[in-house]
């Protein structure tokens, strides 16, 4: 059976750790913001450091300009049905509804949208199914990427089954033009309108209730 390389082991360890974590300080200890901090603080600094050691993991990882607007025009018209079908629930729901909270949330939460779909896209599915170690092929890759993005979002039924869907689309775009810019800016929008119109939550309120308690 072929072998990854010792840091291909070590950073995958790495995602499922953080996949592990994630609903551990979010509905556990309900500290979720602590959690997307630290973890955006530890990832932003390891992409750092291997970027300065080989400069061509911007490209390689898909942090640069190659297949972007491609992957832009797949995202969005993919991003573009998942909005149609999310304002639809809502509609019928009477929970469609714009809030101008949703438009700090916009601009931030694309940045954790991309460490997400970094960890996923160019740390996990990448070696797994491309490169000169591949162990599956893309479409089990693909459905194995949809699984832990829904797996993260247990138990909560709505957000695991829009997050596996967002993994089986997502996945597929990535591994055809390599760029995650558009994934992380499309998956940001996406969390907020499913906050906002399916879980009927407000995560910039949640956010300012918790920074008031501490």
């Amino acid at each position: 059976m072929t072998r990854w390389p010792r840091r291909t082991r070590l950073e995958v360890a790495a995602v499922f750790l953080t996949g592990v974590l994630h609903p551990v300080f979010g509905r556990v200890l309900h500290l979720q913001a602590v959690f997307i901090a630290a973890a955006l603080i530890g990832w932003a600094s390891y992409i750092a450091l291997r970027v300065r050691r080989d400069p061509s993991l911007i490209h390689e990882w898909g942090f640069s300009s190659h297949g972007l607007a491609r992957g832009t025009l797949a995202t969005a018209v993919a991003a573009a049905v998942g909005f149609i079908g999310m304002g639809a629930i809502a509609r019928a729901e009477g929970t469609l509804r714009v809030h101008w909270h949703m438009l700090p949330l916009l601009l931030l939460y694309p940045v954790w949208g991309l460490v997400q779909q970094f960890l996923v896209q160019a740390i996990f599915v990448r070696p797994l199914c491309l490169g000169p170690r591949p162990l599956v092929a893309p479409f089990v890759a693909t459905v194995i990427a949809a699984v832990l993005f829904a797996a993260v979002h247990l138990p909560g039924l709505r957000l695991t089954v829009a997050t596996g869907l967002l993994g089986l689309v997502f996945t597929p775009i990535y591994l055809r033009w390599r760029n995650l810019w558009p994934l992380g800016l499309f998956h940001g929008w996406l969390g907020v309108a499913a906050y906002f119109w399916l879980l009927q939550r407000d995560p910039w309120v949640e956010l300012l209730s918790h920074l008031a308690a501490q």
